[in-house]
């Protein structure tokens, strides 16, 4: 099996694939949220995902560092990421962020892991993501603000270990700072800075920030995917919550709660992924007994 973990690629490499991508049914809808499509370098297998045109430069090369800065903390705390590469090319009289990345098989996409594996292995798979997002919290730097977001569709399962590969948005700022970033990224954000106030965005982007709301994230996700094992996975999510020691009562209190039922997906996500062209799978209900 392949090694993921490549070398960097050369200045020349890096304009040779860019010469050779077209763009225009590629690039992203929604402006933070990208279509990845896969592309090879000889035998080297890459995801490049394409980012809706800004006017100022300056903005991008303050993304491209951030971006940078962002990839380095996530693997400071021990976030396994694969070669990554961001820059920034003129489209149209403007410029457009890309992000070059080595490319994982089908098969090793854990949304698709959790589809194919019986439900002892989406167990398994679920208490990989549960214990990375804590060892995030534990081992990531404390005196920066920082955002996390260990969503089924931003990993993959290489050799037995989860690879992270979603570095986009780059969340090296706090929540206020990046719901600003999501909009102005936007082709819709004139759109959205009418019909949404800024705080309504949280909806979104507190799964980035708070461990409640990350963790029942994974669990919603997993329910949506496996409509017929939500009880199952409720209850295993349940135990593991109550269980671990590095999750405080007060926010087991929120996750027990939260997981009275399958987690929703809020009218402001299905919006963003409407608008993102990625439908997904409907929210599902679990009939109470009356």
């Amino acid at each position: 099996m392949r090694n993921i973990a490549m070398n960097a690629l050369t200045t020349e490499e890096i304009n040779t694939i860019l010469q050779n991508i077209e763009s225009a049914e590629k690039s992203s809808v929604l402006g933070y949220f990208s279509r990845p499509f896969r592309v090879y370098h000889g035998d080297r297998a890459l995801f490049i995902k394409l980012y809706f045109p800004v006017n100022n430069q300056e903005y991008i090369s303050r993304i491209i560092r951030n971006h940078n800065d962002y990839v380095r903390e996530l693997r400071f705390a021990g976030i396994k990421i694969p070669e990554t590469i961001i820059l920034s090319r003129k489209s149209n009289r403007k410029h457009q962020l890309v992000i070059i990345q080595d490319s994982f098989r089908d098969d090793e996409l854990l949304r698709n892991r959790i589809l194919s594996e019986d439900l002892e292995g989406v167990k398994q798979l679920c208490t990989m993501v549960f214990d990375e997002m804590l060892q995030f919290r534990e081992k990531r730097n404390k005196d920066i603000d920082i955002g996390f977001h260990p969503t089924l569709r931003n990993y993959c399962v290489h050799e037995n270990k989860l690879w992270f590969f979603d570095t986009f948005p780059p969340m090296l700022m706090n929540q206020k700072a990046l719901n600003r970033l999501i909009i102005k990224m936007s082709p819709h954000g004139g759109f959205l800075r009418k019909i949404i106030p800024p705080r309504l965005i949280n909806r979104v982007t507190d799964e980035y920030y708070n461990l409640d709301t990350m963790f029942t994230g994974v669990v919603g996700s997993c329910c949506r995917l496996r409509p017929h094992d939500s009880e199952a996975i409720l209850e295993f999510s349940r135990e593991y919550a109550n269980n671990s020691p590095l999750i405080t009562d007060d926010e087991k209190k929120s996750i027990l709660r939260l997981l009275v039922r399958p987690p929703q997906l809020s009218g402001i996500w299905i919006l963003v992924r409407k608008l993102s062209r990625n439908t997904g799978r409907p929210n599902v209900s679990i009939p109470t007994s009356s």
